[in-house]
């Protein structure tokens, strides 16, 4: 079956609209299918299906039909076709605008005016709310992202099995479907390439995940929501793209073979080290994720595209994969997005962007002198450049032309931060000074995006913070016996958090490059944070499925600013508090994040008090720089290689467990002998 694809102007074949056989779009009980209350929602009319337009959707604008019905948005049909979509008027956001006058001309001219106000309802009743997946959601839906739609009768596989082939310039998916239930998804693409076509079978699988039924689900339950976000990522891709020489796809790829084998080379170049010989490659593929230079993976974790993973809970774990979707992951997104008048390295299409034996072999004596570690051969691939014509202007890519005539596209390569990172101002500016870019302005502090002020509390940046949450910690060990049990018993710790001196911070969502090489610079610094907001939240916020103990204190969670003035008044009610829990151990940390990110323990040890002192140091590595308890009490005890335990041994359970209550609790048992 050829696959319909949309083209440029100069290259406009036959659309889906101008198919002779194209097939009615069959007709569902849904508040859309009345003329009169689907043109309401409509910016381009009433219609059957679009096949009745001459013009593409994607390459063109539709036109009204001059005989839309006029529809009152105060009426009890309107408030019904609101309560069968979960919503209500006041969930459009409109900031008063008459409604009312949207659809009705009285009192309004301006047609153009009057066409943007009613995108404006409709992106609002898509964010309320994406559809269910059936005939009609499908058709909308791809319509509403500019795409072409085509519906092709199935033969012999009864009335009601169609096709719908969503087409862009560059892709298609083809979806099947029976009864408004989908048993097919293909992704394909107009001239696909060996890059390309090695990971449609993959994304094919995702998009027929979120659109299948799952086990004993319902049709009328099965939402549009996954398909929506992966098919908006396909569609903006391919609007970006300008052919034959810019193909947004192509360019991802690109990037992904040379991270792929910068990756496979560190997977083997882990076996030099005695520590890792033994371990599986998945295993040492998890620790280059995480050590070296990140893992790419394309269409992973339900999501359509290329990820960068840089770092993983329990890495250390045998049981964590590269493909394990229970820990959490902390990876770059590589998108391509429009430069927006942007004064930057626009999108390279390429799979050379590193030396085919990755690392450098002639040094020069500069590297030399600095390098720490393997210098990366990192190659610059030719620009990419479109040829100036008129159709590239109807596209939106009217790029700055060069010398020899060609213009470079106004489009960038851009890396989203999954999930965002929370930094210190300072950081932040080294993270875009690796990309040549600015750093925009903060006024917040690192502690108040790490924990948001509760709303109603005054907060002064300049005055120390105080956050207190008692939290549960399950050990398998038994304290009073030093065996080992097979059901956990729940400690219970009183972490206090205390900033004292606060920095400002930033949270880094999403930044250009214009290299791989920018993005492999930067995770020393995203895994240095990315870990350290690790152990806060293991520590001092409420997470999914964590176990409770009863007896907790009833202040927890209290995230609020201490003064001065706070702290004269604890003194003198101290009197009349009720005394703390004796069942919890009280822990004092004490976060300094500049000029590096660190982390001072004390709580109760033997008779006296322990005192550790941690450093978050960049690639998501602890050092204990003091510590009071390590030297004096673990003269006796021998580690697994038949020596002394040094600090470097406790630093590494304290990464392996990467939970402070826990790591307390082993060193609780191993040393309060």
């Amino acid at each position: 079956m050829s696959t319909p694809m949309r083209h440029g102007p100069s290259q406009q074949g036959r659309t889906p609209s101008q198919h002779p056989a194209a097939a009615p779009t069959p007709q569902a009980s849904t508040p859309f299918s009345n003329p009169q209350t689907a043109a309401a929602f409509s910016p381009h009319g009433p219609r059957s299906s679009p096949q009745q337009f001459k013009k593409s959707p994607a390459t063109g604008t539709m036109v009204a039909s001059t005989n839309s019905a006029t529809v009152n948005f105060d009426s009890p049909s309107a408030a019904a076709v609101y309560n069968s979509l979960g919503m209500s008027i006041n969930d459009l956001n409109l900031d008063n605008i008459s409604v009312g006058g949207l659809v009705a001309a009285a009192g309004r001219s301006d047609e153009e005016d009057r066409k943007k106000r009613i995108e404006a309802v409709i992106n609002a009743l898509w964010a309320q709310n994406s559809g269910r997946v059936s005939n009609q959601g499908l058709e909308r839906l791809a319509i509403h992202l500019g795409l072409e739609c085509l519906w092709e009768d199935v033969k012999g596989a009864g009335e009601d099995a169609k096709t719908l082939i969503i087409a862009g310039q560059t892709m298609a998916v083809e979806v099947g479907i029976t009864n408004h239930v989908v048993h097919q998804a293909l992704l394909t693409f107009n001239e696909p390439t060996p890059s390309l076509e090695k990971h449609v079978d993959r994304a094919s699988a995702i998009l027929l995940k979120d659109l299948a039924l799952e086990p004993d689900q319902s049709p009328l339950t099965k939402k549009l929501t996954a398909f929506r976000a992966n098919l908006e990522r396909l569609a903006a891709l391919d609007k970006l793209s300008v052919l034959p020489n810019l193909h947004c796809y192509e360019a991802i790829a690109g990037i992904w073979e040379s991270l792929e084998r910068l990756h496979r080379w560190d997977v083997q170049k882990l076996l030099e080290e005695p520590a890792l010989v033994n371990l599986s490659e998945e295993r040492r593929r998890v620790y280059a994720l995480c050590l070296r230079h990140g893992c790419p993976l394309m269409h992973t974790r339900g999501r359509i595209g290329l990820s960068f993973d840089y770092w993983k809970e329990t890495r250390k774990l045998a049981t964590t994969t590269v493909d394990t979707e229970e820990a959490t992951t902390w990876a770059i997104l590589i998108e391509c997005a429009p430069s927006n008048g942007m004064v930057y390295t626009p999108v390279r299409v390429s799979d050379k962007w590193i030396g085919p034996y990755i690392e450098k072999a002639n040094l020069t004596d500069e590297e030399m002198v600095t390098a720490t570690g393997p210098v990366l051969d990192w190659l610059e691939p030719p620009n990419t450049f479109l040829p100036p014509s008129e159709d590239m202007k109807t596209e939106g890519l009217d790029g700055v032309v060069g010398v020899s005539g060609h213009k470079s596209p106004e489009v960038v390569f851009m890396a989203t931060f999954d999930p965002p990172v929370i930094v210190p101002h300072v950081v932040a500016q080294e993270i875009y000074k690796i990309t040549a870019t600015n750093a925009p302005l903060s006024n917040i502090t690192f502690d108040a995006l790490m924990f948001p002020i509760t709303d109603g509390n005054a907060y002064d940046p300049s005055e120390p913070r105080e956050i207190v949450y008692t939290q549960t910690v399950p050990t398998f060990i038994d304290v009073l016996h030093g065996k080992t049990q097979e059901e956990p018993v729940l400690k219970a710790h009183r972490n206090t958090l205390f900033i004292y001196k606060p920095v400002y911070g930033q949270v880094l969502t999403h930044v250009p490059f214009a290299h791989p090489k920018d993005l492999v610079a930067m995770l020393p610094l995203l895994r240095q944070y990315a870990f350290l907001s690790l152990l806060l939240t293991n520590s001092l916020k409420v997470r999914e499925g964590k176990p409770t103990v009863k007896d907790a204190d009833t202040d927890n969670d209290s995230r609020v600013p201490r003064t001065t003035r706070d702290e004269f008044d604890d003194f003198m009610t101290s009197s009349s508090r009720p005394p703390p829990t004796p069942n919890v151990l009280k822990v004092d940390i004490t976060l300094t994040a500049h000029p590096v990110p660190r982390l001072s323990l004390v709580f109760p040890f033997r008779d006296a008090t322990a005192n550790i002192m941690l450093e978050i140091q960049p690639g998501g590595r602890v050092h204990i720089v003091s510590d009071n308890i390590f030297a004096q009490f673990d003269k006796a005890n021998v580690s697994f290689e038949n020596r002394k335990r040094e600090p470097r041994d406790w630093a590494n359970a304290l990464e392996t467990m990467e939970d402070i209550g826990a790591w307390i609790e082993i060193i609780r048992h191993k040393l309060d002998g």
